[in-house]
């Protein structure tokens, strides 16, 4: 749906295009935390966001290949398997039919150093963290079939290799891409697909597919009585990791022709665009069900 459409939807929600407002109302419908970054996510009833506007347990690990280099989905599927959950002092990892491994949550490993890709540098950066050990390797073996090591990055580098720090993605926007999907003769995706923190759906009428690309801010009251605000950092551009399916690991073209096929209706000449990063308010927290303003500029 392109820019004129989403004004025109806005439109026929106020009943005329003249009463198209920079405000909307939209309620939490997900959360989810990502503590080994590209392994699946963890739906929560909660985020909590730490004094550098970072979501406390997200990302703090990430998995390396046998030369050292950062491992994605695009290149080992098979790490969606993986199902971390974070207790109050360990990382725990699941996977149907393997012994769960329990590694605490402290770096407690030997030094090491992860290859990461910088973009604009474009070239790999070496980064320092901490092996997670052997177990935690031959857990990632059985899983993957791959010779893979679980590594927790030391903090300063967590925040230089992921610098957005909530992703956010309207159910509206998964209903239209699954249009497109449909449209295509192809089975529809979940949200997963899409590996969001936030996931905001309408109050009584469905979100405008995409209206959260015209975010400025979203404003709500946490548990504690404040009002907080979470601003618009950055569009989110995507690659082929939502062609892997988060169920079985497996790889299945054409979800990311489709991401595309929509994004250049709405952003030609564009990379392909699907949800927005947004940056949290320090020492703030976000709950599932949370009533939230929506800020808009069109």
């Amino acid at each position: 749906m392109d820019r004129n459409n989403v004004l025109a939807a806005m439109a026929a929600i106020d009943g005329d295009r003249s009463a198209v407002s920079s405000t909307a109302y939209a309620c939490v419908e997900a959360l989810y935390v990502y503590p080994v970054k590209s392994c699946a996510g963890v739906r929560v009833s909660d985020l909590r966001f730490d004094a550098d506007g970072r979501i406390v347990g997200d990302r703090e690990w990430i998995v390396v290949d046998a030369r050292g280099e950062l491992a994605w989905l695009g290149s080992h599927p098979k790490l969606a398997r993986v199902q971390p959950k974070l207790l109050a002092d360990a990382l725990l990892l699941c996977a149907q039919g393997q012994q769960p491994v329990r590694l605490s949550r402290a770096a407690e490993g030997e030094v090491t150093h992860a290859l990461i890709w910088n973009a604009e540098e474009r070239r790999l950066v070496i980064h320092p963290g901490r092996d997670a050990g052997a177990v935690a390797a031959q857990f990632l073996r059985e899983v993957t079939g791959e010779d893979l090591r679980l590594v927790k990055l030391e903090r300063s580098s967590a925040l230089a290799t992921a610098p957005n720090a909530l992703h956010a993605v309207s159910t509206g926007s998964v209903v239209e891409l699954n249009e497109m999907l449909a449209a295509h003769g192809r089975a529809r995706v979940d949200v997963r697909r899409l590996r969001p923190n936030l996931v905001l759906r309408g109050m009584q009428e469905a979100l405008v597919p995409f209206i959260e690309e015209h975010l400025m801010q979203l404003v709500w009251r946490d548990g504690e009585g404040w009002w907080r605000r979470m601003t618009h950092a950055a569009a989110c551009e995507r690659c082929v990791v939502p062609n892997v399916d988060p169920d079985s690991g497996e790889a299945q073209s054409g979800i990311d022709t489709a991401i595309a096929e929509l994004s250049a209706q709405r952003w030609p000449g564009h990379a392909s665009r699907f949800g927005v990063y947004l940056s949290p308010p320090a020492g703030s927290s976000l709950s599932e069900g949370t009533v939230m303003t929506m800020e808009l500029d069109f």
